[in-house]
C-alpha cells in the first residue's frame, strides 16, 4: 500500500508535459484556396517550400538570424483575384501566406520578436491591435498606389507554438478590411492546432499588383 501511495504522490507532482511541437509539413499549414473569403481567386504562387536563405532574400529575417533561432522548414503560397476595374472592388486582391517553422516554441518568439521591430519600421506602416490570436500577434497597415487606386497592405504576424505565420493581404483602400486579414488568420489557426487540411493543389497563375 506504501509503494502504491508513493507512486501516486510521484505521479501527482511530477512537471507538466511540455507540448508536442508542431511537426507536419509546413505545407499542411498553409490556407487552401475554399478558405478564402472572396469568391474568384486562383493560385498566382502555388504552395512551395522555403529555405532561411529564400525567406532572408524575400525581405525577411535574415538567413543567419533563421538559423541560429533553430529554423527547421517552411512554406508559402500567393492567391490573385483578376478583377475588371479594381477602384470598385471589395475584399481581398492578393494574398500571401508563409509559415516558417522552427525547432522550438523559442526560436519562433526570437523571430518573431525581431519581425516586429521590421514590420512596425516599414514606411507608412501603422500598427493595429489584433485581439487574442494564436500564443503572439501584431498586425501593421500601409498604402500605395495601383493603376491610380490606393490600395491598403495589412500584414499580420503571429505564432502558434513553435511555428512563425505571416499572412499579408492586399486590396482597395476602404474596400478590404482589418477584419478580412484577421478571419483568414484565426482559419490558419485552426489548421496549425489541429484540424488538418490537404494540400492545395491548383495552378492558375495571374499578374500581381505593382505597387
Amino acid at each position: 500500500m506504501l509503494t502504491a501511495c508513493v507512486a501516486v504522490l510521484t505521479i501527482g507532482c511530477a512537471a507538466p508535459a511540455t507540448p508536442p511541437l508542431l511537426r507536419a509539413a509546413p505545407t499542411a499549414y498553409l490556407l487552401g484556396i475554399d478558405q478564402l473569403i472572396s469568391p474568384d481567386f486562383t493560385y498566382d504562387s502555388t504552395p512551395h517550400r522555403l529555405t532561411a536563405v529564400s525567406i532572408a532574400a524575400a525581405g525577411g529575417a535574415a538567413d543567419a538570424q533563421l538559423v541560429a533561432a533553430g529554423f527547421a522548414n517552411g512554406a508559402a503560397e500567393d492567391f490573385f483575384r483578376d478583377v475588371p476595374d479594381l477602384a470598385v472592388l471589395n475584399g481581398p486582391v492578393q494574398i500571401g501566406d508563409t509559415v516558417e517553422e522552427f525547432d522550438s516554441a523559442n526560436g519562433a518568439a526570437s523571430v518573431y520578436g525581431a519581425d516586429l521591430g521590421r514590420l512596425d519600421a516599414a514606411p507608412g506602416s501603422t500598427a493595429m491591435s489584433t485581439g487574442a490570436l494564436g500564443d503572439a500577434a501584431h498586425a501593421t497597415t500601409r498604402t500605395a498606389r495601383a493603376n491610380g487606386t490606393i490600395v491598403l497592405e495589412i500584414t499580420v504576424e503571429w505564432r502558434v507554438d513553435n511555428l512563425l505565420d505571416i499572412l499579408v493581404v492586399r486590396g482597395r483602400d476602404g474596400g478590404v478590411r482589418p477584419d478580412d486579414a484577421l478571419l483568414l488568420a484565426h482559419r490558419q489557426t485552426v489548421i496549425e492546432i489541429g484540424r488538418s487540411t490537404s494540400t492545395p493543389s491548383g495552378t492558375a497563375s495571374s499578374t500581381p499588383i505593382s505597387s
